[in-house]
């Protein structure tokens, strides 16, 4: 009877420990996105200010490689294509320093009145130069310049007079 009542607590510990693992397992977090998933959020995140999705993911590879990138514009009835090629000046970014990037460059142009940035405007928010907008000629410094000199992301959003959230999205612009 004494090793039948072992057997059974041996036994009833056992399935409390399976249960108890399960649990554990069921509880983990989530896997991380795929480089794969990230990609494709950038790219449908940013395609409306690349100019299109093909820009965006031209412009995500360009970045995430530390290799040249084109950008083309499409033509309109008043503009022919127009088309840049450059290559990051930081070298290869991961895919939080790409969001940071775009994010401070977008508003950056938003800043200064550009809402659809030609490629030679985003070239230039990015790695720094002359920009023309609305109100006339411009001067950035550069996303990326900035960042291969050794800045910090709060560093480069004041320097380009653009606020971080604090969950390191781009709150708003600061005044001129």
């Amino acid at each position: 009877m004494k090793k039948h009542l072992q057997l059974f607590s041996s036994l009833g510990m056992a399935m409390i420990l399976c249960m108890i693992s399960s649990l554990a397992f069921a509880t983990e977090p989530p896997a991380a996105p795929s480089s794969e998933q990230e990609k494709t959020g950038l790219a449908d995140t940013y395609a409306t200010f690349a100019g299109s999705r093909s820009n965006a993911q031209a412009l995500i590879e360009g970045l995430f490689n530390g290799t040249r990138g084109t950008l083309v514009m499409p033509t309109s009835p008043t503009t022919r294509a127009a088309q840049s090629t450059f290559a990051p000046r930081t070298g290869k970014l991961g895919y939080d320093n790409i969001r940071m990037a775009l994010a401070l460059a977008q508003a950056a142009l938003l800043k200064v009145g550009i809402t659809q940035p030609t490629a030679g405007q985003i070239e230039a928010v990015l790695n720094g130069g002359a920009i023309m907008a609305p109100d006339g000629p411009a001067q950035t410094p550069g996303v990326l310049a900035l960042r291969s000199q050794g800045q910090v992301w709060g560093n480069i959003s004041k320097a380009l007079g653009v606020k971080l959230a604090a969950d390191g999205s781009v709150a708003a612009a600061t005044s001129p």
